[in-house]
């Protein structure tokens, strides 16, 4: 009798199983599409979530996969508007219901020669090599760059901010992270970058001239560069190379280094 009872229950676990497995796997929505631009355009994506991620390549077409994954997905909206060489992606949640399972990932490819302008309320971004002007904002998240030839403009409210390569301005803001970068090519004008808790590392080509000050509120301040100015154990302020553009880096809670490249 037990066993009977043991085996229809078996057979019942079994059977809820596979169907929650379908239920979850039906729940997850793709957006696919591909759109014909030419190099110099630009990416927008605003995005109330989600993670995001981009590549360039050789290709003259921004290529776009949305996956939307969750009980509330169908209520999570994106729309895709493209005009002459730009693309403009939005993703809105609809009501005022909130799920913590939902999940919203972007994977998008762009030309090698575009500029992108990104903005999630929440969500990692990276982006691989790409010679544009790059803009990213997220609430929360990591953000991560690769050679990038053009000015970047990134800040996020909980995360680390990593740069390969930037051969051009640059402003990373976070609120709680390390900052990396290299800096390959003169600058022309200002760069910043600030965290409120974390270590800045910037590797600077040797030839790089820069009016430089580095300062922390917890930790030490150390360059392999020479410096002509004030150098202290919590900050430098002074001329590499004989000065030029200013290069500010900042942290509350950290260390900062200065290396040559």
């Amino acid at each position: 009798m037990w066993d009977k009872i043991a085996g229809i229950a078996i057979i019942l676990a079994v059977v809820y199983f596979f169907v929650d497995v379908t239920r979850a796997d039906s729940s997850q929505k793709t957006v696919e599409d591909s759109y014909q631009v030419s190099s110099g355009g630009t990416l927008t994506l605003k995005s109330d979530s989600g993670s995001i991620s981009i590549e360039s390549h050789s290709k003259e077409t921004v290529e776009v996969e949305v996956r939307r994954k969750g009980k509330n997905s169908d209520n999570f909206e994106v729309s895709i508007d493209h005009q002459g060489d730009d693309v403009l992606i939005v993703g809105e949640r609809k009501g005022s219901w909130i799920s913590y399972n939902l999940g919203i990932h972007y994977e998008i490819k762009v030309p090698e020669k575009y500029n992108v302008n990104l903005k999630t309320g929440g969500g990692s971004i990276s982006l691989a090599d790409l010679n544009g002007e790059v803009n990213a904002k997220t609430s929360g998240g990591s953000i991560s760059l690769g050679r990038i030839a053009g000015d970047i403009e990134v800040n996020t409210s909980g995360g680390s901010i990593s740069v390969d390569e930037v051969m051009g301005e640059i402003d990373a803001h976070t609120s709680g992270g390390s900052i990396k970068a290299t800096i390959s090519k003169q600058p022309k004008e200002d760069s910043e970058l600030s965290t409120s808790g974390g270590s800045i590392s910037v590797r600077l080509a040797e030839d790089i001239a820069v009016d430089l000050y580095a300062k922390t509120s917890g930790g030490r301040v150390s360059s392999e560069f020479d410096i002509e100015g004030t150098v202290k154990k919590t900050k430098i302020r002074g001329k590499i190379n004989g000065g030029g553009p200013n290069l500010e880096l900042k942290t509350s809670g950290g260390s900062v280094r200065i290396k040559k490249l």
